[in-house]
């Protein structure tokens, strides 16, 4: 009998760890997460889907694109300009996303009457990617300056982002080839941490 009951102590831990529940919002990092980037882009006119191709193809890595369900075009683009003044949450379209898979995250976003356009702005908030290493690039038409980026980079510390990178592309006037290497100028010149990982990327 005596046999059995220190039989059944030393069996009790494991039966209790075998049969532990297994929490679903429990979130484990991908192997190799470490250096997996992810562009993430809003883009109206087009300019940031080519800023976004640019850098995706400069570190081999996958885009995510922010939609937004709210007409914006024609005279609707009037929305535009409510949700920066009044600060209004974008309506978002549907996005699968899973911010463990990815980091560091890199931003193509424009400036809306100085600060990030709110699909963006939406997609971001929460602190959605709070903890993430951030490179940045936003795109403007003439009207920008440093008090701008300074809001944004405000922004994006509130939503505990660690940025390690930030550059601005004029687009007014300019062509595809021309945002591209403005794109390239930036990667080269502001984001140097991002260019170590990916020295051996043929892309």
């Amino acid at each position: 009998m005596k046999k059995y009951f220190i039989l059944l102590l030393v069996s009790m831990p494991l039966y209790i760890f075998a049969y532990q529940p297994f929490s679903a919002g429990a979130q484990v990092p991908a192997a190799g997460a470490t250096w997996r980037p992810l562009v993430i882009y809003y883009s109206l006119t087009g300019n940031n889907r080519i800023v976004a191709a640019e850098l995706g193809n400069a570190f081999g890595c996958e885009r995510l694109e922010i939609t937004s369900m709210r007409e914006r075009t024609g005279f609707w683009k009037v929305n535009c300009v409510i949700d920066q003044l009044f600060d209004r949450d974008d309506l978002p379209g549907p996005v699968k996303f899973d911010s463990v898979q990815y980091n560091p995250i890199i931003i193509a976003c424009p400036i809306w009457i100085h600060r990030l356009a709110s699909p963006m702005r939406t997609f971001l908030d929460h602190k959605r990617l709070a903890g993430k290493d951030v490179y940045a690039v936003v795109t403007h038409q003439g009207n920008y300056g440093e008090k701008d980026e300074q809001v944004v980079k405000s922004f994006l510390a509130a939503q505990d982002m660690h940025l390690k990178g930030y550059g601005a592309v004029l687009t007014r006037g300019k062509t595809e080839a021309e945002i591209i290497n403005e794109t390239k100028s930036i990667i080269k010149r502001n984001f140097p941490e991002m260019e170590k990982p990916f020295s051996g990327n043929s892309n």
